[in-house]
């Protein structure tokens, strides 16, 4: 977990009435101009290029739409011709770094793995109980290795104590080799500080958990994160966001160089900081190779591709995130986020699951790369849980620099103001456990406006109500027998918002049941898809 502090070294919006942000991710750059318009800061423009990119350019190229449109709320804005370009807030992205481990035993390396991964660190371990001394000084010191974490249990086990020596030594010895290579001992070896070069960034953590001060995930998160870390700025804007909806949120972020997962609720009592957790798993990125992810996104694919080109083609979409974004390539993005997303949830529902929160938030370049009607379908396959939330789109990546302002107030101020425009509304989604199959499952009735929906639930199957962003209304859905909507029960109520996806009642079932006979499960898979990308040529 991490705490919601801002990033350090962050600005404030400026006092201008014009101001650009970027959100400079490992594959994509993307850029939007806000502006004061009707005393209030407005989404002006928005554009994403692939990160080699020249940032200036493209926040020029937008000031010179905004003039195009419309020159004299340009000029209100003092965005006319003879005016210097507006100034920036910035998130910028970079890849998990790499953490050795080095633990008395096999299980405490387990726990310090786990923790350096929750932070966003990529991890490889060795333990004195089971690696040789050579084996472990040199996957200390190899190179890429961007920090050392040293450590035992929390009280540590005699057999610790007793190797404690040698994985201190080990340690030290690297840092004779690395004196730029920082050391976080953890553990019993917080005591031995003082067997490390003076030239060496020590830090100590004596307990690792449940001193929110020295928390290790929040320390070994800060050592991975520099100003202005899009995924620790997303972080505090889920918390903030929270608080100027009041309403629990859940951010689901998926990008080339990893993923992010957060629970943000309002706080309890005013004057008190919302309740945030987040955890990042650097294994969730989007087009992993590795068998285990080839054999995930082959079970999502609705794609006729054997496993070697589909292996190729996951390479192909790391090397070159932005091609094929014709064709079928946003068919493979849409199977590869799935997998992606379904490893980011097995990897965090035992610290963030639980019941279904208010409101989603897909954040992040991968579910822009896919129909946005398409991204709340992928959400549905990939969580599978019951309840009833709203969807919404950072389409134009503005929650992560926002983010990165410290000012509490002043963040606050903008993004209220802003919430309208950097979420896209795709609708509301209803997950249904516990339905049997047949075409008589239930009833779903939809009052919104002046019109009045009528729907028949059957089992295993989506039902769509057309919904259009800005509509809300009330859905009452009856089942014959009784179903699991985050309660149990046969009758249920519950608001419904409108999207470019409208309203989705889910009755397939928890776990999905695919069929095992590949060109069944991708008809099944394309048929459910083909709900929510009517317009894709298959």
């Amino acid at each position: 977990m991490t705490d919601a502090a801002a990033p350090a070294g962050a600005a404030g919006p400026p006092p201008a009435a014009a101001f650009a942000t970027l959100d400079r991710g490992t594959a994509t750059c993307a850029a939007a101009l806000v502006g004061r318009v009707d005393r209030r800061w407005r989404l002006v423009a928005a554009a994403a290029v692939p990160a080699g990119a020249d940032p200036a350019a493209l926040v020029e190229l937008l000031v010179e739409r905004a003039r195009d449109l419309d020159p004299d709320l340009a000029a209100e804005m003092g965005l006319d011709a003879r005016s210097a370009a507006p100034p920036r807030i910035e998130a910028t992205g970079s890849p998990a770094p790499h953490a050795a481990v080095l633990a008395a035993t096999d299980a405490t390396r387990r726990l310090l793995e786990a923790d350096a991964a929750a932070a966003g660190w990529r991890t490889s371990g060795a333990s004195a109980q089971r690696d040789d001394a050579l084996a472990m000084l040199r996957r200390a010191t190899r190179p890429g290795v961007a920090m050392l974490l040293v450590g035992t249990g929390d009280p540590p086990s005699a057999e610790e104590r007793d190797l404690l020596g040698e994985i201190v030594a080990l340690a030290a010895g690297a840092a004779e080799r690395r004196p730029d290579l920082p050391v976080v001992l953890v553990g019993a070896a917080a005591g031995r500080a003082s067997d490390f070069p003076l030239a060496t960034d020590v830090v100590t953590v004596p307990r690792p958990h449940g001193d929110p001060s020295a928390d290790l995930r929040a320390i070994l998160a800060a050592r991975r994160a520099g100003p202005g870390d899009p995924r620790q700025a997303l972080v505090v804007a889920a918390a903030t966001l929270a608080g100027v909806l009041d309403l629990r949120v859940e951010l689901l972020e998926v990008g080339m160089s990893g993923a992010l997962r957060v629970r943000a609720e309002p706080a309890g009592a005013p004057g008190e900081a919302a309740r945030v957790a987040a955890r990042e798993v650097p294994s969730a990125l989007l087009g992993l190779a590795d068998e285990a992810a080839v054999d995930r996104v082959e079970g999502w694919t609705t794609l006729p591709i054997d496993r070697a080109r589909l292996r190729d083609r996951l390479a192909e979409l790391r090397l070159a995130p932005w091609a094929e974004g014709g064709g079928d390539g946003p068919l493979l993005r849409a199977a590869a986020l799935r997998a992606s997303v379904e490893r980011l949830v097995e990897a965090t529902d035992a610290e963030l699951g639980g019941p279904a929160p208010d409101l989603v938030v897909l954040a992040g370049g991968a579910w822009s790369s896919i129909p946005a009607p398409a991204a709340l379908l992928v959400l549905a396959d990939a969580v599978r849980r019951p309840g009833v939330v709203q969807v919404a789109l950072d389409a134009a990546r503005l929650l992560g620099p926002l983010g990165t302002i410290e000012d509490a107030v002043e963040r606050t101020a903008v993004l209220r103001d802003l919430v309208p425009d950097a979420l896209v509304p795709l609708g509301t989604l209803a997950v249904a456990r516990g339905v049997r199959g047949g075409r008589q499952a239930g009833h779903l009735r939809v009052v919104g406006g002046d019109a009045t929906v009528e729907v028949e639930l059957a089992g295993g199957r989506l039902a769509l109500v057309d919904l259009p962003p800005g509509q809300a209304g009330a859905a009452t859905l009856a089942f014959r027998g009784t179903a699991d909507l985050g309660a149990r029960g046969r009758r249920f109520a519950a608001p419904a918002t409108g999207g470019l996806a409208g309203l989705v009642v889910d009755l397939r079932g928890d776990p999905l049941h695919l069929p095992d006979r590949p060109d069944e499960r991708r008809g099944l898979l394309g048929r459910w898809e083909a709900a929510l990308w009517p317009e894709h040529d298959r």
